[in-house]
């Protein structure tokens, strides 16, 4: 696929034109790759050649004024560490919040003793919580280096002030990483989650790092767990009526009968600390993982430089026909593929047998097996 053109693209016999007053909805920028924590499946523990660094202030700033006049009016402070290692993490959170856009941070938590009162008073409107299990000993067994003590106190008082102030935000959601350390933690953490606050839990599985990992952890490839969390589901519909508290579950088969990307169909990017700009946060660095006993080389997908290039030229110009197969999925279907143990196509995400260059045809985000905060 060729990276640049004038705005259109040629599709077979389609000749497809972007819309000249097209642009992005929503922007997820990675204010950091440093994490204070080491959880056990992290896309970290098998980056290649990849720096922990944290996203410059003055980058931030360019961004986030190029989007705005771009159109963009919501952002999301995610990506592959935590953002509130960086040191003007809440400067940035501030700079966002004053220019009008509506702000989603995803955190592991720790930070917010320290950061509450400030993320509060900026309003924001979102914030998503990494919580995979209400039990202590479980919690530190998956979030190496956690506190969810530390953290229960700060959402907890979150929660008092919102009482308080009789103020909806920012509205608390739970992102619950399932495995088969926590799958009968399900219905407690509906229980914890509402009296937290939250409104809903997200529940994702987890991206295997190796095929020992995927053997031993992965939910979706034990008939015992799956089932298991299947026969919970009346329980779960009856309690989250109960608590009013949402859980999603996700998809726990590797066929699904509609594919999607989430970024695509919120016509959102990935911006990297460095400025780098991917399409989503799971080709945005170089890595390996396993899914279904094939191990995969992840390459870093990147449509443009926003140290050298605007944010508009780079949407209206890089990548155009990578953008639109992946918004309608036009891959082929690799996870669930006879033949995907034989094909050396599959081992990375740099072509497939369709002729597609990169291609998604093996991303789990596809399938709703794993969920990102979009």
């Amino acid at each position: 696929m060729s990276n640049k053109n004038n705005g259109q693209f040629k599709d077979a016999y389609w000749l497809v034109k972007l819309s000249p007053d097209s642009h992005p909805d929503e922007l997820m920028i990675e204010l950091t790759t440093k994490c204070n924590y080491d959880c056990i499946y992290c896309f970290r523990r098998r980056m290649i050649n990849e720096k922990l660094e944290d996203m410059p202030y003055e980058l931030a700033v360019k961004i986030l004024d190029e989007a705005w006049s771009l159109g963009v009016r919501r952002i999301s402070f995610s990506g592959w560490g935590e953002p509130l290692v960086n040191p003007r993490a809440i400067d940035i959170i501030r700079y966002a919040k004053e220019k009008g856009f509506w702000v989603l941070l995803n955190t592991n938590g720790y930070f917010l003793p320290d950061k509450l009162e400030e993320l509060y008073e900026l309003k924001l409107d979102k914030l998503v919580v990494s919580i995979d299990s209400p039990y202590p000993d479980t919690y530190s067994l998956i979030r190496i280096g956690g506190d969810l003590a530390r953290l229960i106190k700060a959402l907890l008082e979150l929660r008092d002030w919102r009482v308080r102030d009789s103020t909806p935000y920012p509205e608390v959601n739970i992102q619950f990483t399932i495995n088969k350390y926590n799958y009968r933690n399900i219905i407690p953490m509906i229980q914890l989650a509402r009296e937290l606050g939250a409104s809903r839990i997200t529940v994702s599985n987890i991206i295997p790092l190796t095929p020992e990992m995927e053997e031993s952890l992965a939910c979706y490839m034990d008939e015992n767990c799956v089932e298991e969390v299947e026969k919970l589901k009346l329980d779960i519909a009856r309690y989250s009526l109960d608590t009013g508290v949402e859980l999603h579950l996700p998809n726990f088969h590797s066929s699904y009968s509609e594919r999607f990307c989430p970024f695509a169909q919120n016509h959102a990017l990935f911006i990297r600390y460095d400025g780098l700009v991917a399409p989503c946060i799971y080709y945005a660095h170089h890595w390996t993982n396993t899914l279904f006993g094939v191990q995969r080389e992840i390459h870093p997908v990147i449509i443009g430089d926003l140290k050298k290039e605007s944010l508009k030229s780079i949407w209206m110009h890089n990548m155009l026909l990578f953008r639109f197969k992946t918004f309608y999925m036009d891959y082929p279907s690799c996870l669930d593929c006879p033949l995907q143990e034989y094909c050396n196509l599959t081992l990375d995400n740099q072509q497939d047998c369709w002729g597609n260059t990169p291609t998604c045809s093996h991303c789990p985000y596809s399938r709703d097996m794993v969920r990102c905060p979009l």
